[in-house]
């Protein structure tokens, strides 16, 4: 395997869960992606320039992390308190809930459109089902069934969507 296609196969390995991780830190999506893609713009200088990285996945968590406090410090003009800055859980448990968080969304994804629709629409905008129900122009039991379906297929995938939404 090349050094090119080994260092894609870690991108498409690590970057969603990175971009979670990022997210826990920065609370935006297209600052993580900036975060998550100059980590990996600079790893690959500095693996081309011939640093050898041991744990490429711990070192790409620490780019990220520290990216993800540099944003936060640099993006603000108002006293950042620890609070805002660093939730009270240990560096694990933001590694794990990430790639959980990752795992989640990969499946979301893999739904049929339609269901994905409707699941986000309930889960993510929080809309009820007769709200999705009117603006879909479809039944609320139709509602229902494929909530129940999207449910059941992310249960089969072992992922705890409960802990992801309902947490």
């Amino acid at each position: 395997m090349t050094a090119i296609s080994e260092f894609e196969s870690n991108f498409r390995c690590y970057y969603r869960p990175l971009i979670m991780y990022a997210l826990r830190y920065t609370e935006n999506v297209d600052d993580a992606e900036d975060i998550v893609q100059q980590a990996f713009l600079d790893t690959w200088e500095r693996l081309s320039g011939g640093m050898a990285i041991q744990n490429l996945k711990a070192y790409l968590y620490t780019v990220v992390r520290n990216g993800s406090l540099t944003h936060i410090v640099s993006s603000t003009k108002e006293t950042i308190t620890h609070e805002n800055v660093v939730e009270d859980i240990n560096e694990e448990e933001r590694i794990i809930r990430s790639e959980r968080d990752a795992q989640l969304w990969t499946a979301i994804d893999r739904l049929p459109k339609e269901r994905k629709r409707i699941f986000l629409l309930s889960k993510r905008d929080g809309l009820t089902y007769q709200e999705i129900a009117d603006e879909l122009e479809i039944s609320i039991k139709t509602v229902e069934h494929q909530i129940s379906k999207a449910l059941k297929t992310l249960r089969n995938t072992a992922i705890k969507v409960y802990l992801f939404f309902f947490s």
